[in-house]
């Protein structure tokens, strides 16, 4: 890679960041860790795009990961679950609120943004690289958002991108959000082209490459380098749209739920069996999160996310979840309610207001 022109200034020894000739390059580099972000790691990313943001010298930001295997695999829910045991809310209502505020500043970043999405993207990894103007993925790729099933909601403003996914049917996209906020799905490299949350390809997957070729011949050049759209194989997305459309539309998880249990065939088992470890309560909230964001703007939407993820990790769900699926890994969750149908009207209520009310 080029000569620095600037020497790495990130808060963070998991973060680097560099000025290379005009394009200030953001490496998550936790690797061991798949890249999940912490507190330090959401400061030193927000502190640099303010620090490329008005520096006149920067023409670009490009945002990638060390390691083949996870461009970033979420956030660092196990110490937020820790401390928020202590009856200490404080440092996770700080975490989230920061890190929320970072991917509103990617999103409105001045300068072209680039993210270069290598491997797994889940959770806090989309909403630094779902939020970027130009998202690179590899075939290695598939992104997932699985806050379901540790009791929490979907949330860094994917709320909002997955309904207003651009090259969806208007028709079909709240359902489609929807959809691949409560099942966890893994969205494919196909999947990801035809939605739109990629605008671009690397097929020989060559990363390295790539970030030269935008450092020393700028940005025409690195994507020439890429496919596009076109080049999309089939994406499982698009031939079960039809039926995601109908079965996900509303604002009442509960005929959702209803419709699922009655579909016939294959996609809808494995609809069954993807919902089969989400905490009932989570489901609702989504639901009321989802329908929200489709008409609301980025900044109201991570507001509504905020306002039920503090809701939702002051009830014992949240912690329960975060223990099943990362701290004990026995992905045997015990939610209150056990199902939907046992929520009361007031659970209900109480979630659809706080949305309301964010």
């Amino acid at each position: 890679m080029a000569d620095m022109n600037t020497a790495s200034t990130s808060q963070s020894p998991a973060v680097r960041v560099e000025n290379l000739h005009g394009t200030g390059v953001i490496t998550l580099d936790r690797p061991k860790a798949l890249n999940a972000l912490n507190h330090e790691m959401i400061s030193a990313i927000a502190a640099a795009l303010d620090t490329f943001r008005d520096d006149d010298a920067v023409q670009r930001v490009l945002l990638c990961s060390a390691g083949e295997k996870a461009y970033c695999a979420g956030g660092d829910v196990r110490s937020v679950r820790e401390s928020d045991l202590t009856g200490d809310f404080t440092p996770g209502d700080d975490l989230f609120r920061d890190e929320y505020d970072m991917n509103h500043a990617l999103a409105t970043f001045p300068k072209p943004t680039i993210a270069v999405v290598d491997g797994i993207a889940m959770g806090g990894g989309l909403g630094v690289s779902a939020h970027a103007g130009i998202r690179v993925i590899t075939e290695r790729t598939w992104e997932s958002m699985p806050e379901m099933a540790i009791g929490f909601i979907t949330d860094v403003g994917i709320s909002h991108a997955f309904t207003h996914l651009p090259h969806v049917p208007e028709e079909s996209r709240t359902a489609l959000g929807l959809f691949l906020a409560t099942t966890a799905y893994r969205i494919t490299a196909d999947d990801l082209l035809w939605t739109g949350l990629a605008t671009h390809i690397l097929r020989d997957g060559d990363t390295v490459g790539f970030r030269e070729s935008l450092v020393n011949e700028g940005l025409e050049a690195a994507l020439g380098r890429t496919g596009g759209r076109d080049s999309a194989g089939t994406s499982a997305l698009a031939e079960n749209l039809e039926w995601i459309t109908a079965t996900f539309a509303g604002e009442d998880w509960a005929a959702i739920e209803e419709r699922i249990a009655e579909a016939e065939g294959e996609f809808a088992e494995s609809v069954r069996e993807m919902l089969a470890p989400a905490n009932p309560l989570s489901l609702v909230a989504a639901t009321a999160l989802l329908n929200y964001s489709a008409h609301s703007t980025l900044r109201q939407a991570l507001d509504a996310e905020y306002a039920l993820g503090r809701l939702l990790r002051r009830q014992p769900n949240f912690p329960e979840g975060v223990r099943a699926v990362l701290v004990d890994k026995d992905r045997q969750a015990s939610f209150s309610p056990a199902a939907v149908a046992d929520a009361t009207p007031a659970q209900v209520e109480e979630i659809r207001r706080t949305v309301s009310e964010s």
